[in-house]
């Protein structure tokens, strides 16, 4: 799995964060938007991308 964030779209509310299970989603210090550490321990029930406000995730 490949996990894209549209950095334009996101709006750094942290929902996709809260509900990631595998914890490879954080919210950026500098930035205020959302990052992936770790793509490939992606579980690929694309909650993130049903959750996000911003339709910012995509999960490919």
């Amino acid at each position: 799995m490949n996990v894209v964030i549209d950095e334009n779209l996101c709006v750094g509310c942290a929902k996709c964060v809260k509900l990631c299970p595998a914890k490879i989603l954080f919210i950026d210090e500098i930035s205020k938007k959302c990052k992936v550490r770790n793509s490939f321990r992606c579980d690929g029930r694309k909650g993130c991308e049903r959750i996000c406000p911003a339709k910012a995730i995509k999960i490919v």
